[in-house]
């Protein structure tokens, strides 16, 4: 059973327009990253830690850079880019010892960088996705909560197939799949009355306002899932 903070970041996401997985994530996301910006500089073990991974992933450290304030960055840039350096000068001494590295290709040199290594964000999105998806199921099963899940947009297609392969039984599966047929066919529905009250002039917008961006985290999964800066 799932605990009573996600409970909630999940009957919040199902009443949304995306898919829960993704919203739910992202949600994690951003408190992990507002804690971390702050103890990756002020806590000497999450400075270490970050520091000898070369801090984050592309999207996480463009997240903080939206997020934290640019003193804040620059106080865990600086060492970084100092460590950069030093792994530079490393190469370059290789470079001057041997000239036939070149040869080789980048990736020689690049043993000398070793940034960026994995990204302690990522690694919890890993776990944080596995959760929540075992939640989601765990409420798309239940009788008493299934019209939470039926009546959302549902999973994204990249949650879905993900869930499919972990379904208890072919039956949930059936139903995962039954359901994401009429998900997909209701948000068709609320694109078409989107494009209609567009060439209308109808500003009397409900629940398909949101359509079109519901539609591609519905194809391709939220840009929250990946960290991205939108929620």
């Amino acid at each position: 059973m799932f605990d009573e903070t996600l409970q909630n970041l999940l009957t919040e996401a199902f009443a949304a327009s995306g898919c829960p997985v993704c919203t739910v994530v992202g949600a994690m996301v951003f408190r992990e990253l507002c804690k971390l910006q702050r103890d990756a500089v002020v806590d000497p073990d999450t400075h270490a830690d970050v520091l000898a991974r070369g801090g984050y992933c592309a999207d996480h450290f463009w997240y903080l850079d939206a997020l934290a304030s640019p003193v804040t960055n620059a106080a865990l840039l600086a060492p970084l880019l100092e460590l950069v350096s030093e792994r530079l000068t490393a190469a370059s001494n290789r470079i001057a010892a041997d000239s036939a590295l070149l040869r080789q290709g980048a990736a020689v040199i690049g043993e000398d960088l070793g940034l960026p290594g994995a990204c302690r964000v990522c690694e919890r999105v890993v776990l944080w996705e596995r959760a929540v998806l075992a939640a989601v199921l765990e409420v798309a099963t239940q009788p008493q909560r299934r019209q939470e899940y039926t009546s959302s947009n549902g999973l994204c297609l990249p949650h879905l197939a993900r869930a499919l392969s972990v379904a208890p039984n072919p039956s949930i599966a059936e139903m995962l799949v039954r359901t994401g047929a009429e998900q997909a066919q209701r948000l068709a529905a609320d694109l078409r009355t989107y494009v209609r009250k567009h060439e209308q002039r109808d500003r009397r917008w409900g629940r398909e306002e949101a359509a079109p961006r519901a539609a591609i985290e519905k194809l391709a999964g939220g840009k929250r899932r990946a960290g991205g800066t939108e929620s």
